[in-house]
């Protein structure tokens, strides 16, 4: 089934949305309990779903990297999107309007994808957010403030997505005050966690991501549920 460029699918719960990149055993067994959230697949995350024990309701992409589509159920719908200029990631998220995304197969494999997946975050025009899970790491997408409880003593970091100024922040080691951070600027990896809460107020900007260990992934849904 075809899809007109302005069609949007709305959900009211959060979704899982699977990419096409290998998918560590610890991801899986995390997300296991999202098996009464809506499953949706961008192009060669079909696969991926389907082995992992998943049916997704709908497929997103060009549908270069999936096979045997005459054989899916007719209760999943096919959304086939032509076009070379953004990735089926790109895609998924333009289409998909859901108060968040928890995306796998997006982090592991080869690392222009995952920039790619970086890339499709920054040019984002809302402020829902977006959280994918790796094997070692797990990243948030944000705009605006955010209070995060996590474990003391982590590693966390802030990445830019373009341009984004912070006005103050709590339980990090180095604080993000009155600080502007810009990608081929000034970044801040490698912060650290000194206390159970973290609250960051983010003043104007494109948004920014949080990268955590996987460890600290339960903490971090539960914050933007």
């Amino acid at each position: 089934m075809d899809s007109q460029q302005n069609d949007r699918f709305k959900f009211d719960e959060p979704i899982v949305l699977f990419g096409a990149s290998p998918i560590g055993s610890s991801v899986l067994k995390l997300i296991q309990k999202f098996k009464s959230w809506p499953v949706l697949a961008a192009d060669g995350g079909l696969k991926a779903a389907m082995d992992a024990g998943f049916l997704p309701q709908m497929v997103i992409g060009d549908m270069d990297s999936v096979t045997d589509l005459d054989q899916l159920p007719v209760s999943v719908r096919q959304i086939r999107l032509s076009g070379q200029d953004d990735t089926d990631f790109e895609k998924c998220l333009r289409l998909i309007e859901a108060p968040l995304i928890v995306g796998v197969g997006f982090l592991e494999g080869r690392l222009d994808h995952s920039l790619a997946a970086f890339d499709a975050m920054a040019r984002l025009d809302h402020d829902r957010p977006i959280l994918l899970a790796g094997s070692y790491d797990v990243v948030l997408r944000l705009r605006g403030d955010t209070k995060l409880l996590i474990d003391r003593g982590s590693r966390i970091s802030i990445w830019p997505l373009g341009c984004q100024h912070f006005i103050r922040s709590q339980g990090l080691d180095w604080p993000l005050d009155d600080l502007t951070m810009q990608v081929g600027r000034r970044t801040g990896i490698s912060n650290r966690t000194n206390a159970k809460t973290v609250l960051i107020a983010a003043g104007k900007g494109d948004g920014y991501v949080v990268i955590a260990p996987l460890a600290a992934f339960e903490k971090i849904l539960n914050a933007v549920l």
